[in-house]
């Protein structure tokens, strides 16, 4: 089925997700260290996610990111405009970013390019979340 029951399932979900990468120390640290600052918005849910580098006093705690719903009192560099189902097909590794570039379902304004080279960056989390949304009762989200 893949859907998510609401916006307060999806929230829960993908601030779930963020620390799982924040937690796995080559992903969050690679996320950190790329500069990037990212804004999600999810189209379906007309919600706005945006994630940046923890500060130095965080990272030096193991915090690699940072995120917050809504505006971020940051700028970021990227924004990828995408549904639910979509962002949750890509973090379980079953959603191609330059597919679905081509296909219209990830629209993309900033760097194209750092998009491209960061995507991998998160391949060792796609396990992780699919046995994260299992344990957490949430297979009707398995891609």
């Amino acid at each position: 089925m893949e859907r998510f029951r609401d916006k307060d399932e999806f929230k829960t979900v993908f601030e779930g997700l963020f620390g799982l990468m924040n937690d796995d120390e080559a992903v969050g640290r690679t996320l950190r260290d790329a500069h990037a600052p990212h804004r999600f918005v999810i189209t379906d849910l007309d919600l706005e996610f945006n994630v940046d580098a923890a500060d130095e006093a965080e990272g030096a705690k193991g915090r690699y990111l940072r995120w917050v719903w809504g505006p971020p009192p940051w700028n970021p560099v990227i924004t990828m405009k995408m549904s639910s189902e979509t962002a949750n097909r890509f973090f379980q590794g079953k959603e191609n970013v330059a597919l679905a570039l081509a296909l219209g379902r990830v629209k993309v304004s900033g760097p194209l390019f750092t998009v491209l080279k960061l995507a991998p960056v998160t391949n060792p989390i796609h396990p992780v979340y699919r046995r994260w949304l299992e344990s957490s009762g949430r297979t009707h989200l398995l891609a």
